[in-house]
């Protein structure tokens, strides 16, 4: 001890009273030096852990993602790849089977705290409520969809994933970088004329109630497309009716297997292209019921496209 010089006895008969008075030293030491929690006692008190959330939708699933929250399970994940491909579910996440019918068993494993539901797989509610609490949150409905929607579903998910602050900021970002490839586009752009090929004779067409719309609105583009669409924001036409239609053809990947290498034989659709007065596009898979992520990926690619494959 630092007293015990100041304690030392003259002589043998004071051994037991330099005890007692070390004893006291220390105990009144003792009596004021505070007592702290260990690093790990405070991290354990803080620390909130994240919901355990599992996602059905897709478009949950690239919010979620886009907000920084990773769930414990999503539904198809070889698809969502092949068809939303960005943001990228971590290797982490389990996969939970199809959409329209998950593995039951599966989900009950993972202990969720909360399951995802879009409007679409409402069926499911049932069922999967015996797991957890079930929130269903919808975007896809006829005429609402436009960029406030997908800003709102944006603050939904974020509400149910406790991420209020990162979904200001994903918004904030989302809007800059939109705002951004709005001064990118060449002059006198046209409208946008987007099909989606179902085979080599049919195609989807997207316009009002369409994330694809509200992507180009959003940047200062037109949609072609002006005729009733379904609540999914297209309409199932064959090929013929795209004649006559004045906008620039945009073709939306993924294209079924053998369509595009017949396209590039088929005279009909040649005429087709011609007759529009412009060159067709093509841009990568973007998944067309999807949220900001989506859209904000779907500008970027129509921007490069009409200047040229320059990527802006």
């Amino acid at each position: 001890m630092m007293f015990s010089r100041y304690l030392q006895p003259s002589f043998g008969r004071m051994n037991i009273k330099h005890s007692v008075v070390s004893s006291l030293v220390c105990a009144s030491l003792l009596a004021v030096i505070p007592v702290y929690a260990t690093e790990k006692d405070m991290l354990d008190v803080s620390a909130a852990p994240s919901p355990r959330l599992v996602s059905i939708d897709w478009t949950h699933t690239e919010t979620l993602l886009a907000l920084g929250v990773t769930p414990v399970a999503v539904a198809q994940i070889p698809d969502y790849n092949s068809w939303v491909k960005s943001p990228e579910v971590p290797q982490t996440v389990a996969d939970v089977g199809l959409r329209t019918q998950p593995n039951l068993e599966r989900i009950h494993e993972l202990k969720p705290n909360k399951i995802l539901l879009s409007p679409m797989f409402s069926t499911l509610e049932t069922q999967l409520s015996k797991i957890a609490p079930v929130t269903t949150i919808g975007l896809y409905r006829s005429g609402d969809v436009d960029w406030s929607a997908l800003e709102r579903v944006t603050r939904q998910l974020a509400e149910v994933s406790e991420k209020e602050l990162q979904a200001e900021a994903l918004i904030e970002q989302a809007n800059a970088e939109m705002n951004r490839l709005s001064t990118k586009l060449p002059d006198n752009a046209p409208p946008m004329l987007m099909v989606q090929f179902m085979d080599t004779n049919h195609v989807r067409v997207f316009g009002n109630n369409s994330l694809y719309k509200a992507s180009v609105n959003k940047i200062g583009l037109e949609s072609a497309w002006k005729r009733q669409t379904n609540a999914w924001g297209y309409s199932l036409v064959g090929v013929d009716q795209l004649i006559g239609v004045d906008g620039q053809i945009v073709i939306i990947s993924p294209m079924p297997a053998g369509t595009e290498e017949s396209l590039k034989q088929n005279q009909f659709w040649q005429y087709i292209v011609k007759e529009s007065g412009y060159p067709a596009l093509q841009v990568p898979a973007v998944w067309s019921f999807g949220s900001i992520p989506s859209a904000t990926r779907f500008a970027r690619f129509i921007v490069s496209e009409l200047n040229q494959g320059v990527v802006q």
